[in-house]
């Protein structure tokens, strides 16, 4: 059998071998990146809180019939990820099987409501609606499970993505931050300030881990995705039984639309979110980059940036 060409997709893509871990991998864009990962030979454990989600996503989404020959696994592991108790426990178990991990994708995100009001409503009721709607323990669970949980949950695997660099692959250990384009806009989108805020932190985050796990006694690569709408349980509010959740294009153009924003009709698709991560797992020469993919978002309000 000949060998693919060098420059092929099948090449430049294959993540036979790897070993992978995504947080909030049972449902929306985690089980997206889940099974971009295992379609492409990956065994990735998925984590999540809901075990009967996460075992129904690696029984259906990484069954052989889904996955197609070359694909590799999918295997449940409950981790809450703002629990350090929690995540030595899951290391622990990955550890006794496993003697490197790859790819960790820090994926498990929140959204923490907004004020019924809006500044168009005037100060008094918009001031009174962010002191009565908003909770301060919406924030810090926002900012416990949107960033700080970036931020343990490489710690604790750490020892394992330095170890990849001398497993089969050959490849250095990397980090994929999920974020949001959120992070990048001055607009809140309605205002929801604490989920745009805790992105924005973990964007810097990424950042900042990306220069410290460089250093040559780490040699961790980390960067992170900045995502536009994708179609997921906290944008359509439901998935299936397959925890999956189907997008309404229709509806969400004029969700978009109401914000100022025509450029995009349309959700992002699980090729797209899929293409993006392949490139930043497989591509060594990245380092702290944050790749915004967004369907132009961002382009279609002035100053954003």
């Amino acid at each position: 059998m000949t060998s693919p060409h060098p420059l092929s997709a099948a090449s430049l893509f294959s993540l036979k071998d790897y070993v992978a871990v995504v947080t909030g991998g049972g449902t929306g864009l985690g089980l997206m990146i889940a099974q971009t990962l295992a379609a492409n030979g990956a065994k990735v454990y998925i984590t999540g809180r809901r075990a009967d989600v996460l075992e129904t996503s690696a029984r259906v989404h990484g069954s052989k019939e889904r996955l197609g020959p070359d694909g590799g696994s999918m295997v449940p592991l409950v981790m809450d990820v703002t629990s350090k108790d929690s995540i030595r426990k899951a290391v622990a178990e990955i550890s006794d099987k496993e003697n490197y991990v790859n790819v960790l994708v820090n994926n498990a995100g929140i959204w923490a409501g907004r004020p019924e009001k809006k500044p168009q409503d005037g100060p008094e009721a918009f001031s009174e609606a962010i002191l009565q709607d908003e909770k301060v323990e919406n924030w810090h669970r926002a900012f416990d499970v949107n960033c700080l949980a970036a931020y343990f949950v490489t710690a604790a695997f750490l020892p394992l993505l330095a170890k990849a660099v001398s497993g089969p692959t050959g490849k250095i250990g990397n980090v994929v931050n999920n974020s949001s384009m959120a992070g990048f806009m001055r607009m809140s989108q309605g205002c929801q300030f604490s989920y745009n805020v805790t992105k924005a932190a973990v964007s810097h985050l990424t950042r900042q881990m990306a220069y410290e796990f460089s250093h040559k006694e780490i040699n961790v690569r980390v960067n992170g995705l900045a995502l536009g709408y994708f179609a997921t349980e906290m944008t359509t509010g439901e998935s299936n039984t397959e925890n999956e959740s189907t997008p309404d294009d229709e509806k969400f153009a004029g969700f978009l639309a109401n914000m100022g924003c025509t450029k995009v009709n349309r959700f992002g698709t699980p090729q797209e979110a899929a293409s993006i991560l392949l490139t930043v797992v497989t591509n060594e020469f990245m380092w702290g980059t944050i790749s915004i993919v967004d369907g132009g978002f961002v382009l279609t309000l002035p100053g954003n940036m």
